[in-house]
């Protein structure tokens, strides 16, 4: 109940900040999404899934400031990570809340999951409900908390551990090069670490590479560093 109390907390202080920077327009427009991402490692909040390749496809339809989709990622290695994800998130200004449900295909040890076992102890979906802001007026700045509330996110006694991330970023441009430093950490033993800890701190960088005068390719780098695993690492993706 704590660690319910402090996110919740945490989030009320978020709207406070924000709140004078409300735009009431609504997006009447609708879309579809399609695309991919070529990732060199598969790496999520410091956490690293995969130690090669992976192509992460997406596909998405987006209506009112609604946005529905699934996202998936598959390392170029046989019996490596394997996840299919699906998610549902609001948009109104600069708050975004989305529900997403992880599952993970492939177990630690090679084997393939059951898509329809939700049972605590064996199930490998992960369900987790996200608050983010971002794009405030004058302030580049991005704040996320997430926390697990179902699925697999259980401790050693079967107990549900409620896993929570909190993320804050800084955005800036250097000529025609985006970048974001960001500041990642979990408030309290979960999935992410035994305890209070820092697990995803670095600098993130990405341009369009103009290909032709038509076609250009979005290229992103991230230096990110786990202090809670004592590792550092580089990402590359190349979108498509």
């Amino acid at each position: 109940m704590k660690k319910v109390l402090f996110l919740f907390l945490i989030v009320q202080l978020s709207i406070s900040a924000a709140a004078q920077d409300k735009d009431t327009s609504a997006n009447e427009q609708s879309s579809f999404g399609l695309g991919a991402d070529l990732a060199s490692r598969y790496i999520w909040r410091g956490i690293k899934f995969s130690t090669a390749p992976a192509i992460q496809p997406y596909i998405s339809y987006t209506y009112k400031g609604f946005t529905a989709g699934t996202w998936a990622s598959y390392a170029f290695v046989d019996d490596a990570s394997q996840e299919v994800d699906l998610f549902l998130s609001y948009n109104y200004s600069i708050f975004t809340f989305t529900l997403n449900d992880y599952f993970f295909v492939l177990d630690p040890l090679g084997n393939y999951n059951d898509y329809f076992d939700w049972d605590k102890n064996t199930s490998s979906h992960y369900l987790e409900g996200i608050f983010e802001v971002s794009g405030i007026k004058n302030l580049p700045l991005r704040f996320l908390a997430g926390v697990m509330f179902l699925g697999g996110d259980i401790d050693a006694n079967q107990d549900r551990q409620f896993s929570t991330y909190l993320e804050f970023a800084y955005n800036f441009k250097i000529k025609n090069t985006d970048a974001e430093l960001f500041v990642g950490f979990t408030p309290f033993e979960g999935f992410y670490s035994n305890g209070f800890d820092f697990t995803n701190i670095g600098i993130k960088a990405s341009k369009e590479i103009e290909i032709t005068q038509k076609f250009s390719l979005p290229l992103s780098g991230a230096l990110i560093m786990n202090p809670a695993d004592k590792t550092v690492m580089f990402q590359a993706i190349v979108s498509f």
